[in-house]
């Protein structure tokens, strides 16, 4: 009897750790393709656990006269772009990271010859004040043929997009988290920019009543050794 408690606690422990480690949850996702921005936004997020209108896609520009667009996204019909790029102009992405740990963000992003190049990746959990720098001078390559291919509806390219890039523990079960890709540039009024893609994940915490089954499992493992 004791032998087969102690084979049972340990098939329970390894199916708590196995479901502990599960691949990453896709929280939001914005596409794009239902918002079609053509204004700064909000623009819900179409996809994630959290799709809907609680995670709002936005740009902001210090230029009244920008004009925010929706041209081909990398793979898709549309994307999110706009002009008149001075320093400090932004997109921004927020969603809720309740229950969930290991935040990382991926997207695509690419420019006009004349668009923006260099950007901050940037959070806040409050998306007031001062955000905190995360990824320092990316550089975004010009949307033409010697990168890849321009972007169009009917193929992915790999060269513009961005691999999920991990967030602080900071970030990390909050109600709300935010984003933000900020240009660096003084100034690229003549050109655009344009992202798609973007996608915030993360790993489910596990619940403490599994935490509790995976140390007693592991305990009876080691006693039986």
């Amino acid at each position: 009897m004791k032998r087969s408690l102690v084979c049972a606690l340990a098939a329970a422990a390894a199916f708590a750790l196995s479901t502990s480690t599960a691949s990453a949850v896709d929280l939001a996702v914005w596409t794009f393709q239902t918002s079609v921005p053509a204004t700064s936004g909000p623009h819900s997020a179409e996809g994630g656990v959290n799709a809907g209108a609680g995670s709002p896609a936005s740009g902001s520009h210090a230029v009244g006269a920008t004009v925010y667009d929706n041209p081909s996204g990398n793979g898709s019909t549309e994307s999110y772009s706009s002009n008149n790029w001075t320093t400090g102009d932004y997109y921004q992405f927020r969603t809720s990271t309740t229950g969930y740990n290991n935040i990382c963000i991926a997207w695509s992003q690419t420019r006009s010859n004349t668009g923006p190049s260099v950007f901050d990746l940037e959070w806040s959990l409050t998306g007031v004040g001062a955000f905190t720098l995360l990824s320092n001078d990316y550089v975004v390559l010009a949307n033409t043929a010697g990168n890849g291919g321009a972007w169009s509806s009917g193929s992915h390219i790999n060269n513009y997009d961005f691999a999920c890039v991990a967030a602080p523990a900071a970030l990390n079960n909050q109600a709300n988290v935010y984003f933000r890709m900020t240009s660096t540039q003084t100034t690229a009024a003549a050109g655009t920019n344009r992202v798609d893609d973007v996608v915030i994940r993360g790993d489910q915490i596990p619940e403490p009543a599994t935490m509790g089954l995976l140390a007693l499992g592991l305990l009876a493992i080691r006693r039986r050794k």
